[in-house]
């Protein structure tokens, strides 16, 4: 089972009853940063290092993976399956954010939300994959990391200027970026992920600052709307799970809570290294 994201490639031994046998951890193989050479290379060590485990016993390989890369994009999708079959006879690919819907959900019919540095849905009825969202940070991932950090970040620079009164989130904010100045903070050009840090940083103060709790309940409501937008296309109870650093905050999880009553709200059950095997 193989989990391949944008800086790195989590690839898991499983035995046939899918109990976990060993581990490597790899570079990444997303096709936008390395070369076919380099990605087959890299399938080809982490192989070998696994099958050394069972050198003893006699296995059939099969091969899941989520990709990111693997999209709609069609050129990508075409790299990575000529690489796998340059290294591997019996594989299934799929996207990364549908290997962690199929873990998250044990393979269940449901609906996985995704709230990280970006943010995306995803249900699934058989057969069926419906997404919202995901259209990444310029144009939406609403209800994200990244979203929360972008509107305290706005939100200081509102109170700089006496657009809003000032609170924590002035203070907050020049702390984080180590700026003496909000006006600099404007002009410099942080990473995403840098953007997105801000918000664990600002879940601490949710119930001490009013501008901060409303901004979270802002992005409860965001995520809401992935969740009731995918909830149209089931007919009967809804199994719904999570990944992402958003909803390590309480706060956001309560939201979720109290906004969705009628649906059955569960921690994510495997990993997307074994949500890749499922249907393998």
């Amino acid at each position: 089972g193989i989990d391949g994201g944008g800086t790195k490639t989590n690839f898991i031994l499983f035995d046939s009853d899918k109990n976990s046998i060993a581990s490597v951890l790899m570079p990444t193989i997303h096709p936008a940063q390395t070369s076919f050479k380099e990605a087959v290379s890299i399938l080809t060590e982490a192989r070998e290092k696994l099958l050394i485990n069972i050198k003893d016993c006699d296995y059939d390989l099969k091969v899941g993976a989520g990709l990111g890369g693997y999209g709609i994009n069609k050129d990508y999708r075409k790299k990575l399956e000529d690489e796998f079959s340059s290294v591997f006879e019996e594989f299934r690919l799929y996207s990364d954010a549908y290997a962690a819907m199929l873990g998250a959900l044990g393979g269940d019919d449901g609906i996985l939300i995704i709230a990280g540095t970006g943010s995306i849905g995803l249900a699934k009825i058989g057969e069926n994959t419906y997404r919202c969202g995901g259209f990444g940070y310029r144009y939406g991932d609403e209800g994200s990391a990244y979203s929360i950090g972008k509107a305290i970040i706005s939100a200081s620079l509102k109170e700089s200027d006496g657009r809003n009164k000032k609170s924590k989130i002035y203070d907050l904010v020049l702390e984080y970026f180590k700026m003496n100045s909000v006006n600099d903070i404007a002009t410099s050009d942080f990473t995403r992920e840098h953007i997105a840090g801000l918000a664990a940083e600002a879940s601490k103060y949710i119930y001490s600052c009013e501008s901060i709790k409303i901004i979270f309940e802002r992005a409860a409501g965001e995520i809401t709307l992935h969740i009731k937008a995918l909830s149209e296309k089931f007919e009967n109870k809804i199994k719904l799970s999570y990944i992402g650093g958003v909803f390590k905050s309480e706060f956001i999880m309560k939201m979720i809570k109290e906004m969705n009553p009628d649906i059955d709200i569960v921690s994510p059950i495997f990993p997307p290294e074994k949500g890749s095997i499922l249907q393998v």
